[in-house]
Formats: C-alpha cells, structure tokens, sequence
C-alpha cells in the first residue's frame, strides 16, 4: 500500500466500500503488483473479488457498478470463468484514468488449490495465458501477498495463514518434477532441435526449459513464482541459485546464433544452469531414468 498515491487511496477505498455492499461477495483484496511492491508508473490497480460457489455475487451487480464508475461506456465486465479456468474472469475498467482490473477468485477453488498444494500436487494449464500459462502455485502467492480490504468473516487471514510458507511437500514436487523436465527436454530433444529446426525448434527448446528452471529454483527457495514478467529479476535475490543466472539466460537467448554449432553451444549453456541449479539441491533431486547419449 506504500507505493499508492493519496488519489489512487481514495479510489480503492470508495469501491472497496461500494464491492462490500454487493450480496454474495465475501472478501476485496488488494493483488497484483501494488500488492506485491513492484508497481510501476502507470500500473493497473488489481482488485480481486472473493465470492463462495454456492451463493456467488450477480454480475450484474458488478456490471452496474462498472458502468457507473467507468470513464467510457461500455466496460469489459465477464461473467465468472470468462478469462479462462484460472484467471476466472473480471473487468477491466479505466477510472479518473487509472486503469483497474476486478478479478473473480471463488473461495473454494482457492482452497482446493492451497490443500492440494499442501499434499504436493500442482496443476500447469498451458491454454490459460502466454507465454507459460497458469501455475495453480500462484493462487498461494496470490494470497500470502495480497492486502485484505475487506473481509468480514476473515476467510482471507486464515488463508494467509495457511500460505505463509511454502508447502514442504509441494517443494519436492516442484523440484523433483521441473528438473527431470528440464533434463528430459536438454538431453533428448534440444539437441536434435539445434541440428534441424534451427532457430525456431531451439528458441522453444531453451525458453520452455528456463522457465521449468525458474519454477524449481523459486520452490526450492521457498518462494511462489507469480509473474513471468518480473522473475527473472526476483531470482537474482535467491540464497540458493546460479550465478548470474538471469544475465547468463538473457544472452543466452537473446544470441542463439545462425548455425547447427552455435545453436548446440545455446544449448550447453542452460545444460551448464541445469547442472548448477541440481547442485543447490542437496540431493533433493534425482533422474527418473538414465537417459540415452
């Protein structure tokens, strides 16, 4: 809340107060970047709006309070799981020109999410949004970092609660599972990929295989990866990781080359950051099988 000026306060407060009046909505947070301290000038102001499955808020309610608020007619307002499974809907408004997203979150899905999580299963919806889809892990970092503004019946303290450190049994999962992809994907296609699709087949390679890295290095460092957008930077601040991983992995990619042997060289790059991210795992992770040279 620091980085909120005094009018973008007062906005929050006045649909804060307006949202808490709407039958079915049982708890209005704060999320995104501001939530998280990584806003920037001209960010989107994220409020997510907490409804139960078996008695959720009527959308046009939402509907007619974005239009009254909106400056243009005509406001984005979806019904629930318009965006997709995971990001399950909202609108996107523009007011007093800040741009503000309501985002859907029902109560018991977040729930499911963060017991399942608990017992170390996870859930990776590629079709959900680019370029990585949707990590279920993220709804608990949604929760640990968001700023309840209004939540009477505390359903959101107590899921912070249950956040507030990353699952031991998901850490495993993560670990283990992410770095056998990210072995499968290094030692058995890449390099046929660098020898015949050139840029196009290796670019996939090495880019689906770095964010496999990045999801086991955060887990394994006992953070939740959130934003595509900011990970690499978030990464930098890790106890356990690569040196310079984040500039090694932007020259990387961003110099992949013009021929077979520059493409294979890429490639034994992210192989050497696979190498040093298995070593920070103490043992933790280990090949499903031996894979074939």
């Amino acid at each position: 809340m620091k980085q909120l000026t005094p009018p973008q306060n007062e906005l929050i407060t006045k649909l804060t107060q307006r949202l808490g009046e709407i039958p079915g909505i049982k708890a209005v947070v704060l999320g995104g970047s501001h939530a998280r301290g990584r806003a920037r000038s001209g960010s989107d102001i994220d409020l997510y709006l907490y409804y139960a499955e078996a008695a959720p808020c009527a959308i046009s309610s939402i509907q007619q309070l974005a239009e009254s608020v909106n400056d243009f007619p005509g406001p984005v307002v979806t019904d629930f799981y318009g965006w997709g499974p995971w990001v399950n809907g909202g609108a996107w408004l523009t007011i007093q020109g800040q741009r503000v997203d309501f985002v859907y979150r029902s109560l018991e899905h977040v729930e499911r999410v963060i017991s399942e999580a608990e017992a170390g299963r996870y859930e990776q919806h590629y079709a959900q949004q680019p370029p990585f889809g949707f990590f279920s892990v993220a709804y608990l970092g949604e929760v640990k970092v968001c700023v309840p503004l209004f939540d009477p019946e505390g359903r959101l303290e107590a899921l912070k609660r249950r956040v507030a450190d990353y699952p031991a049994a998901l850490r495993r999962a993560v670990v283990q599972d992410y770095l056998w992809q990210v072995e499968l994907g290094l030692v058995a296609f890449a390099p046929k990929f660098a020898g015949r699709s050139g840029a196009y087949g290796t670019a996939a390679c090495l880019t689906r295989a770095v964010n496999q890295l990045l999801l086991a290095l955060f887990a394994l460092n006992g953070q939740y990866l959130m934003d595509d957008k900011t990970a690499l930077a978030e990464v930098a601040a890790f106890e356990r990781v690569p040196p310079d991983f984040g500039q090694r992995v932007q020259h990387t990619l961003g110099h992949l080359g013009d021929t077979p042997e520059e493409f294979n060289l890429a490639v034994e790059r992210i192989v050497q950051l696979f190498r040093e991210t298995v070593a920070l795992t103490d043992g933790l992770y280990q090949p499903r099988f031996i894979l074939p040279k």
